[in-house]
């Protein structure tokens, strides 16, 4: 089987475009991570990488085959690593952000795994991938996902990709303090900060999208140095995107609601809280992080969280967000002093859902 696996190999390099894009359909079967010649397949990535990149612009079946290979291959970080250099993720790139590219989605899976390795997500960040009408005034390879990721939500840049996976691709770059900072500040052809332009998908029905931002947003919250800003509603305004998928129908005391955000008020008795119990505990672990400081506690106290995650405490099923919850009311319900007001201290273990 290992020679008409190189022979198969050595076709993707052919000077015929036929044999390549033959070769390329053929091959994906048995890149799938189940296939029992995975393995044989990832011994030989380094052949394999750059033709199979050079097919994915060529007929739509032999491009999508090619792409799913890679795909399938990059859940191996070591295969990853051929990735790690501005050329070769500059071409990944430019095969999301062409705005007839077929494999759009696809190469935002790509992507998505490649961002795994920190080498690779360094590179990402400062990335020139040259100017591509129709996207922004920026040659930089983040903001054109940015906003490529929002044109996606109805279509309207390419009619065959949402970017749904660019979710992912923000929540592992943000994983770092240089990916976090590009997030929080803002760029220099729409003045707008990019965390507020994704953010607002906190409730979107694909779970794959609303994920990846539930994941940024709790990133961002590492920066505690950033928490008055991203707290502020004329700035970042971030909390009523984290807020908002923890609410539910019920009915709220109407002075806590006023003063709650204007976002999460009135929300009917048709609203539903967030489904997935991970995407709960992400959102609860973002209020645990604004919890680290004096201002973060202070401003949600003053917006009145409490009450939310009290209402959300009552239905919880899940016991890694009841833990979530219980340590955010903790964080939140307890008396401060002088050392809490540097850093915070988990109050005890007393009933602290009871009505106060």
């Amino acid at each position: 089987m290992e020679q008409q696996l190189d022979e198969l190999v050595d076709f993707l390099a052919s000077p015929r475009a036929d044999v390549r894009q033959l070769a390329a359909t053929y091959i994906v079967g048995f890149s799938h991570p189940s296939s029992e010649h995975h393995q044989l397949l990832q011994a030989r990535a380094q052949k394999i990488v750059q033709p199979l990149l050079v097919i994915c612009h060529e007929l739509p079946v032999a491009a999508n085959s090619a792409m799913s290979t890679l795909v399938n291959m990059t859940s191996s970080l070591a295969t990853c690593e051929l990735f790690a250099n501005e050329d070769v993720l500059r071409m990944v790139v430019r095969l999301i952000t062409i705005p007839t590219s077929i494999i759009a989605d696809t190469a935002c899976m790509l992507l998505s795994n490649l961002t795994k390795k920190d080498s690779i997500c360094r590179i990402l960040a400062k990335l020139d991938v040259g100017d591509v009408p129709g996207i922004c005034d920026s040659r930089l390879a983040l903001d054109q996902l940015t906003d490529v990721f929002v044109k996606g939500m109805d279509k309207t840049y390419n009619k065959d990709a949402k970017f749904n996976f660019l979710a992912s691709v923000f929540a592992d770059v943000t994983n770092h303090p240089f990916g976090r900072r590009y997030f929080l500040e803002r760029t220099s052809y729409d003045d707008k900060m990019p965390i507020t332009k994704i953010m607002v998908f906190s409730e979107y029905p694909d779970i794959i999208r609303r994920g990846g931002v539930d994941s940024t947003m709790k990133n961002i919250c590492f920066e505690k140095d950033s928490h008055r800003e991203i707290l502020d509603s004329n700035e970042t305004n971030m909390l009523p995107y984290i807020l908002l998928p923890l609410c539910g129908p019920e009915e709220l005391d109407m002075d806590d609601m006023e003063a709650m955000p204007e976002e999460v008020q009135l929300l009917g008795d048709d609203k539903k809280r967030e489904s997935d119990p991970k995407l709960r505990a992400t959102l609860l672990e973002a209020i645990n992080l604004l919890c680290t400081t004096h201002y973060g506690r202070e401003t949600l106290r003053a917006k009145k969280v409490y009450p939310i995650l009290r209402e959300m405490h009552k239905v919880e099923t899940d016991e890694t967000c009841s833990d979530l919850n219980h340590r955010a009311v903790q964080l939140l319900m307890g008396d401060e002093s002088s050392e809490t007001r540097n850093d915070y201290e988990p109050a005890g273990d007393e009933n602290v859902f009871e009505e106060i």
